[in-house]
This record gives structure tokens, C-alpha cells and sequence, in this order.
């Protein structure tokens, strides 16, 4: 039985050092010996979460393998290498379904041929998802604390810089606010002054 196996990652530190991944790849390829499957190809996303479906070119990649009918049978280290979420994962079990093609993990016992192992699979992806949902409700929390102590969380507003917990005002930026006010008290367009800007190569934060 053919066999594609997926590793990730979720760190860049962990990618560059590829220790995580390294042994992914090698419990991935151990289990299919294990099985007597013949895994034909590896693919792995390096560096990125398990929550950007869209931006892990690996995890679009395993999805077409799945389209080509070549491969029956997924093999990952462990389920949350996959995703934590617990829609994604069950619309992809349903997929795997209609195609007839077999998910494996090497830890955590879940193999969708069979009932009991499609039961721990389905366990397991809504214990994935109550621990992603413990992880956001603790950190709203967190954050909400910080903020009632006069702490600055999240972005920095163009202008401004950070100053331990607080924000102090970023000279050179709010020239460049008064700028944009004055123009746009003069009566010139959104455009103009986003020419303006591009013209003298301002950059927002986000660049």
C-alpha cells in the first residue's frame, strides 16, 4: 500500500535546527516499515503553525496528493502535526473517507481503517481543539490583565514606541502624522497622499 508521510514543525528554531522534523521523518518512516507500507515521498512544512491552513505550502501539497489517487494511506507522527483545529480535521477525515484513503499516526493510536481507531481520532481532534481553545482563553485573559495594570499588549500605533510597559511618542513618525494631517486638512485625496508617502518611501510597521 502506497504511503505519503507529513511532518511540521511550528518554530523557526526547530526548522533551522531540524531536530523536530529529523525525528518526524524517522518514527514516520520506522512506522511504515512497521506496517509494510511503501512510503513514496515525505512532504514537510518547516517554521510554520498548525493554524495557517492557507499558508503552509506543504499541507496544499499533501492535499493534492490526496486528488491523485496514487497514494491510499496518510502517515503523520501525531495528529496535532496536522492541525489543532478541530473543523479542519474532521472535514479532512471526511475527505480521506470519500477517497478511501487511510490515516495513520505513529503516536496516539489513531487508525482510520478501523472503527476504534476512527473513535480515537475523532477524541483526539476534539481534545486538540478544547487545548487550542484553553491556550486563546488564557491568553485573552492575560492580556486583559496586563491592560487593566496600564500595560501596552498588542500592536504599536504609528507615532508611537514602546517604553517599558508603556508608550512614548517616536519623533521622526509623528513628523511624518503632522505631514499627512496638514495634507489632508488641505484638501487632498486619500490618493495624493498615499503618493506622497510612497514617494519618500514611508513604510508602515508591517513592511
Amino acid at each position: 500500500m502506497k504511503a505519503v508521510g507529513y511532518t511540521r514543525c511550528s518554530t523557526e528554531g526547530q526548522a533551522k535546527e531540524g531536530v523536530s522534523l529529523e525525528n518526524q521523518r524517522e518514527r514516520v518512516m520506522e512506522y511504515c516499515r512497521y506496517k509494510g507500507f511503501d512510503l513514496v515521498e515525505i512532504i514537510e512544512d518547516a517554521g510554520i503553525s498548525g493554524g495557517k491552513n492557507k499558508a503552509r505550502p506543504g499541507f496544499i501539497q499533501l492535499l493534492d496528493r490526496m486528488d491523485t489517487g496514487d497514494v491510499r494511506t496518510i502517515v503523520l507522527y501525531s495528529l496535532e502535526r496536522l492541525s489543532r483545529d478541530m473543523l479542519t480535521l474532521l472535514a479532512l477525515e471526511r475527505l480521506l473517507d470519500e477517497r478511501d484513503i487511510e490515516l495513520h499516526t505513529v503516536e496516539g493510536l489513531v487508525d482510520t481503517s478501523t472503527p476504534d481507531g476512527w473513535l480515537n481520532f475523532a477524541m483526539k481532534s476534539f481534545l486538540g481543539e478544547m487545548e487550542r481553545r484553553q491556550v486563546k482563553y488564557r491568553t485573552k485573559k492575560a492580556m486583559e490583565y496586563k491592560k487593566g495594570q496600564g500595560a501596552v499588549v498588542g500592536s504599536i500605533p504609528y507615532g508611537y514606541q514602546r517604553s517599558g510597559d508603556g508608550l512614548v511618542e517616536n519623533i521622526q513618525e509623528q513628523a511624518v502624522v503632522k505631514e499627512i494631517n496638514d495634507l489632508y486638512q488641505n484638501n487632498n485625496k486619500l490618493v495624493d497622499i498615499c503618493n506622497w508617502l510612497k514617494e519618500r518611501n514611508v513604510q508602515t510597521r508591517k513592511r
